[in-house]
C-alpha cells in the first residue's frame, strides 16, 4: 500500500485541486482582469475567466509540495512557472510575441543547463544509431519552443489544447509500454488528473462556471508536453523512442506547419491571428463546436496509436516514411482551393454579421 497509495492519492488530489483553484480564483477573475471578451474573433458569447491554466499549474505545485516526485519535475515545474507568470501578464497585458518568445526560450534553457536534458540524437534508425552532435541543441530549442507555439496556437475552440494534452500523455504512455518500459507514470498521472478537471470545467461539464486555459495554460501544456517528450526519449535509459514522439503529438504539430505554411505565403507574420486552423475549417464546413472537437481528437488518437504501432512493428524508417506521408496528405486535404475557400467565405459572412 505504502507504493499503490501515493500513485492513488496524488492524481485525485491533483485534481480536486485544479477544481478548488478554479472555484477560489473565478469571483475574481474580472478584477484580476483574467477575463476573454468577446469580439470579431471570438464569439464566445459572454466574458470568460482565463485561469485554467493558472489551475492546472497550482495543481502540479501542490502535488509536488506533497509527495516527493523525480528531479525531473522540479525543473518542469521552474520553466512552467516562468511560463506562468509570463503567460498572466500576456492574458492581462498583451506583451507581445517577442516577449513571449523570449520567455520560452528561457525557460527551454532551463531544462537544458539545468535539468541537463537536450535532443541528443534519433535512436537507432534502420538499423544505425543516429547522433545529431550540436545540431541536437538547435532541434531541442526549435522543437521545444514549436510545440509550446503549436498548443497556443490551437487554443481556438472548448477542450481542444487540454484534449491535445490528454492524448498526448495517453500516448506517451502507449508509446512506453510498446518499447522500453513504462517510467514517470507518477507524474503522468498528477498532469493528466489536472488538466482532465480543467477540461471538464471548460466544457461545461461541471456546475462550475466555464474557464479557459488563457495564455499562461495553453503556453504550459506545450512547455510540458514537449519536455516530457524530450526526457523520456533522451539519455542513457529512455522510455520512448525518440521517433515515437513526433506521433504523440501528430496533430497540433500538422495544424501548426500547415497554418505557419500559409501565413508565411501570404506575407503574414506566422504569429498573427486568423481563423483558418484545423478546427476554424471544420466549423466552415458546417461542423459544430463539440462536433469538430470530437472529430479533431478522434483523429488525432488515430493518428498517433496507428504511428505508434508502425514503429514498434515496422521500425523507425518505415514510422518516418508514413509521418511524412500523413503530413503531405493533410496540406494536400486543408490547402485545397475550395477548402481555402469555404473558409475564407464563412469568415466574412461572420465578420458581415457581427457588422
Amino acid at each position: 500500500m505504502d507504493v499503490i497509495s501515493p500513485f492513488l492519492w496524488g492524481p485525485i488530489i491533483s485534481g480536486l485541486v485544479a477544481f478548488l483553484v478554479i472555484i477560489v480564483l473565478t469571483p475574481f477573475s474580472e478584477r484580476l482582469r483574467l477575463m476573454d471578451i468577446p469580439d470579431e474573433r471570438k464569439r464566445h458569447g459572454e466574458p470568460v475567466p482565463m485561469i485554467g491554466g493558472i489551475a492546472i499549474f497550482m495543481a502540479l505545485l501542490g502535488v509536488a509540495q506533497v509527495y516527493s516526485m523525480d528531479p525531473l519535475w522540479s525543473w518542469l515545474l521552474a520553466g512552467s512557472t516562468v511560463l506562468v507568470v509570463v503567460g498572466f501578464l500576456d492574458d492581462v497585458f498583451d506583451l507581445g510575441v517577442r516577449i513571449r518568445l523570449v520567455a520560452q526560450m528561457f525557460a527551454c534553457g532551463l531544462m537544458i543547463w539545468g535539468a541537463q536534458i537536450s535532443v541528443t540524437g534519433l535512436g537507432v534508425v534502420g538499423g544505425v544509431s543516429v547522433d545529431l552532435g550540436i545540431a541536437g541543441l538547435v532541434l531541442t530549442f526549435v522543437a521545444s519552443v514549436g510545440l509550446i507555439n503549436a498548443f497556443n496556437m490551437v487554443d481556438g475552440i472548448d477542450g481542444l489544447a487540454a484534449g491535445h494534452a490528454l492524448i498526448a500523455l495517453v500516448s506517451i504512455v502507449l508509446g512506453q509500454w510498446l518499447t522500453f518500459g513504462l517510467q514517470h507514470q507518477f507524474g503522468l498521472a498528477v498532469l493528466g488528473s489536472a488538466i482532465f478537471a480543467f477540461w471538464l470545467v471548460n466544457m461545461s461539464l461541471t456546475p462550475l462556471r466555464k474557464v479557459f486555459l488563457g495564455d499562461a495554460g495553453s503556453l504550459v501544456l506545450g512547455f510540458l508536453i514537449a519536455w516530457l517528450l524530450i526526457a523520456l526519449s533522451q539519455g542513457s535509459s529512455p522510455s520512448l523512442h525518440p521517433v515515437m514522439t513526433i506521433w504523440c503529438v501528430t496533430l497540433p504539430v500538422f495544424d501548426t506547419i500547415v497554418v505557419v505554411a500559409r501565413r508565411l505565403r501570404r506575407g503574414r507574420s506566422p504569429f498573427s491571428a486568423d481563423r483558418q486552423h484545423l478546427h476554424h475549417l471544420l466549423l466552415a464546413a458546417g461542423f459544430s463546436k463539440r462536433g469538430a472537437l470530437a472529430m479533431i481528437l478522434i483523429v488525432a488518437l488515430v493518428f498517433n496509436v496507428s504511428g505508434l504501432i508502425v514503429t514498434a512493428i515496422l521500425g523507425s524508417i518505415w514510422s518516418l516514411v508514413l509521418w511524412a506521408f500523413c503530413l503531405i496528405a493533410f496540406m494536400a486535404i486543408v490547402f485545397h482551393p475550395q477548402v481555402e475557400a469555404g473558409a475564407s467565405g464563412r469568415h466574412r459572412q461572420s465578420r458581415i454579421s457581427v457588422d
